[in-house]
């Protein structure tokens, strides 16, 4: 490009390259790229069967994306932490995304809708995920050394396992919150009837109940006569527009699913057992009841009491998961509170389905190990060295001191995979508004976890392998480089011979 300037000429070191020169094949990217290299690693022919086996339109519908794009574009979500939209416009605007993706040359077009990541988040769930993590982990494990127990059963492999909390992105619910929720919900709803029938809209105490609200969230420090002032003014105002709401809706109306859409009506139905529960504890002077609503508009959630120092209640799924030879796999999903002693014996009956064999070593805390349980693993001959139950022995000597010690160092792997999912991958604050949406973003977090450890595994195997190689051939005094008594001295000899 040539500019002119007082007489003197310049010119520019760089071309500016036309988009249409970028719409060529993808097959000459640098092969040192993370995202080439996972797309070279991972066995696509085995995701697209497990895949499809989802699909169930063998004989109706119309053709679906390859599983090789759906799964790629979840992995770059899910380890960028992007949204639906970012994430589609990360793919377009760059071309090593979209190798991972199996295009076969650049485009600009956006791959598919960012409306549909929604669709494909309920067609899945976490068992989906627990299988693409098994097919990585056999592609680079292999099938693992088993011995056999008296009764003939097989026996290989460590499994870790543990529960956690996974949040949901939702505001810390309170009482007062939830109550101005519902009654700003039946306004909207009787306005949008009134709107699309042409009618009068009734008269209703929304502006008394928010201006008693108003003055409660303007105070700095909130007395407990004032909470308790303000929750009485918004049970009488709400309790008076909900008999309006429904005396209206009968007389204009036979069906709500007539004026309203689906989602208006679950969010109305939560507001209705929401009501009943805050009247019912404000009259008893209760805190808490059973199935309690913290949010109308995800009627799923329950309080999960974790006792953290962070928090001592979560707001979200609670997750029994497991790991055997650091991949992750989400064994159970609730979002009601429960107790995770209850997984251990299904974690052990998914880890021999999974890898035709039972654990030789189960490595849980306490709290897995009643006696119901402990009894269970001494019948299938599975070692957990845990501290026995009871008291504990005045004798000092314990011959599995050696073996708890290691047990106990080894199983905080799986706190450490807690952390790095929630920090990195997101797993603590999700996003997905349904429940069957949300357990899918779950397992999402744990299965892009698992890909970039299955990516790193990868690239330590392929440096090895070709570090051992280059030492091989190279022939030169191995004690003139390195001091014979350094640790890579003795690291080089051992790989070496």
């Amino acid at each position: 490009m040539l500019k002119v300037y007082d007489g003197m000429k310049y010119y520019s070191q760089y071309n500016t390259p036309s988009l249409f020169d970028l719409e060529q094949s993808l097959s000459g990217l640098s092969k040192s790229n993370r995202w080439v290299k996972l797309g070279d690693s991972i066995p696509w022919n085995k995701v697209e069967e497990a895949y499809n086996k989802r699909l169930e339109n063998e004989h109706h519908g119309a053709g679906n994306k390859p599983a090789r794009m759906v799964v790629g574009a979840l992995i770059i979500k899910h380890v960028e932490g992007l949204s639906d939209e970012k994430t589609i416009q990360a793919i377009q605007e760059n071309p090593y995304m979209q190798y991972l993706l199996g295009l076969p040359c650049f485009t600009e077009k956006p791959v598919f809708a960012s409306e549909l990541f929604v669709l494909i988040r309920r067609r899945l769930d976490p068992e989906f995920f627990n299988m693409l993590t098994l097919i990585l982990s056999k592609a680079q494990n292999g099938k693992a050394k088993s011995e056999k127990d008296d009764d003939g059963n097989e026996h290989g492999g460590i499994l870790k396992t543990d529960a956690t909390c996974c949040d949901a992105e939702v505001r810390y619910p309170t009482d007062c919150n939830l109550l101005e929720d519902g009654s700003k919900l039946t306004e909207r709803l009787l306005e949008k009837f009134c709107k699309r029938y042409n009618v009068a809209k009734p008269k209703t105490h929304r502006t008394m109940a928010r201006a008693a609200f108003i003055v409660l969230t303007k105070k700095k420090r909130k007395s407990k006569k004032l909470i308790e002032k303000t929750k009485l003014i918004q049970i009488r105002c709400l309790q008076v527009d909900f008999q309006t709401f429904l005396d209206f809706m009968g007389r204009h109306s036979t069906s709500f699913l007539e004026c309203f859409s689906r989602h208006d009506y679950k969010c109305l139905q939560a507001a209705f057992k929401m009501f009943d529960q805050q009247k019912m504890m404000f009259e008893k002077g209760l805190r808490t009841c059973a199935d309690r609503i913290i949010s109308i508009y995800q009627p799923h959630l329950r309080p999960i009491v974790r006792g953290k120092a962070k928090a001592k209640v979560e707001f979200g799924a609670k997750i029994g998961a497991s790991i055997v030879k650091g991949y992750t796999y989400v064994d159970h999903f609730s979002w009601d509170a429960y107790n995770e002693s209850v997984d251990l014996t299904a974690q052990i009956e998914l880890y021999q389905k999974r890898f035709d064999m039972l654990p030789s070593e189960v490595q849980a805390d306490k709290l897995y190990l009643g006696r119901e349980n402990r009894n269970y693993l001494k019948e299938h001959h599975i070692e957990c060295f845990n501290h026995p139950l009871g008291r504990p022995s005045k004798e000092e000597n314990d011959k599995n001191a050696q073996d708890k010690k290691r047990a106990l160092g080894e199983r905080n792997e799986i706190e450490a995979t807690f952390g790095t999912s929630k920090r990195v991958y997101r797993a603590n604050n999700i996003r997905a508004k349904l429940p069957d949406t949300a357990d899918t973003w779950i397992g999402a977090c744990f299965f892009a976890k698992n890909v970039m450890k299955f990516l790193r595994e990868f690239l330590r195997l392929f440096f090895q392998n070709s570090a051992l190689t280059d030492l091989k051939k190279t022939k030169f005094d191995r004690i003139n480089i390195f001091p014979q008594h350094s640790p890579i001295y003795y690291i080089t000899t051992l790989q070496i011979n």
